[in-house]
């Protein structure tokens, strides 16, 4: 019996709160130095930004996501420790 190839995870399979998690990590945002702008993060996901800010929101209450506001006022979002783990054991 021949084993089924092995297929790697992809952002198309990937359910779009998970991907934002995965682009997040693709782009080294992992601590407030590196945290971006909800418009940024729309940019990079095409994901619209209201439904976005609710995945944020989410994230955040689940501890994979943190912010901080900045000092232009403005609100930058980050990948916790937590975010990390999160997206490394959908790979494994």
């Amino acid at each position: 019996m021949k084993s089924p190839p092995f297929e790697f995870m992809s952002e198309e399979n990937l359910q779009p709160a998970d991907r934002l998690l995965l682009v997040m990590h693709n782009l080294g945002i992992v601590n407030e130095n590196r945290g971006q702008i909800i418009t940024e993060l729309v940019n990079e996901t095409t994901i619209p930004s209201v439904q976005l800010a609710e995945m944020l929101r989410k994230h955040e209450e689940s501890g994979y996501v943190s912010s901080i506001t900045d000092h232009e006022g403005l609100r930058r979002y980050f990948l916790t420790g937590k975010g990390i783990i999160r997206v490394s054991s959908t790979f494994t």
